[in-house]
């Protein structure tokens, strides 16, 4: 893309080849944050480096890692909505990483079977949504069980309001743990479910998870996403990438 365009609402789906994914492994944690966050700024600046041709002709290069490598990857919109690939890391000196790209390329490694979104990737990495720029709890789950919900607030645990956004696994955490000494304890209820969504916790105020559950009440985006085929969960007018599953 030039640098006069942008993608529609500075918003796409995020996809990394298999390969890609695999490259993250090498780096340290740290290292994967600064990558993957560089990558989810191009949501708002998709031009990339500089445009390749070739075999490689609609993909562009992103410099990372204080310009040591670089990731190759591609923008387009299908039917209104941005698409981001990305094929591969490697070396910036030698054009090794354009070898590589390459022989992906002619491979034929982007199927459907092949990818992973950046969604999964943190969740495979344990990266923290909020360590590379992103909201992490603005989408919302696939609600729990009607009688599940009813047990919830029937015990005193948590309201009506609050089951109707959490997701079965997260209820079910909430109802297990949601209990103190003096009976029924809501807010470690509520700090059990999202701990359960996360496997891990960034807060336990109440406060915070009033604002989470908030998000959640919102609309949603809805945009149909190109490679997964689903609607984006995550709350309207959200920033950067799409998400298709929570």
């Amino acid at each position: 893309m030039r640098r006069s365009e942008r993608l529609p609402d500075d918003q796409a789906e995020i996809i990394f080849s298999d390969t890609f994914a695999e490259q993250l492994v090498d780096l340290t944690r740290l290292e994967r944050e600064f990558v993957l966050a560089d990558i989810v700024r191009l949501c708002e600046g998709p031009w990339g480096k500089h445009a390749l041709s070739g075999v490689l002709a609609g993909w562009n290069t992103l410099e990372v890692l204080e310009r040591n490598k670089r990731v190759i990857f591609k923008v387009s919109v299908v039917d209104g909505v941005g698409l981001i690939d990305v094929l591969c890391l490697g070396p910036r000196s030698d054009d090794q990483v354009y070898d590589m790209a390459v022989g992906l390329i002619e491979s034929g490694l982007l199927t459907s079977d092949e990818v992973t979104s950046v969604w999964e990737a943190l969740a495979i990495f344990d990266v923290a949504a909020e360590s590379i720029g992103l909201d992490g709890w603005d989408y919302r789950p696939p609600p729990a069980p009607d009688g599940m919900r009813k047990a919830a607030v029937a015990a005193g645990i948590l309201d009506e309001d609050q089951v109707r956004h959490l997701s079965q696994e997260e209820l079910s955490a909430a109802m297990e743990r949601g209990w103190s000494a003096g009976g029924p304890d809501p807010q470690a209820a509520i700090a059990a479910a999202f701990e359960a969504a996360r496997r891990r916790a960034h807060s336990t105020e109440l406060r915070d998870w009033e604002d989470i559950l908030t998000q959640r009440a919102g609309d949603r985006c809805d945009a149909l996403l190109p490679r997964a085929g689903v609607l984006c969960v995550r709350r309207r007018n959200h920033p950067g990438p799409h998400r298709g599953s929570p």
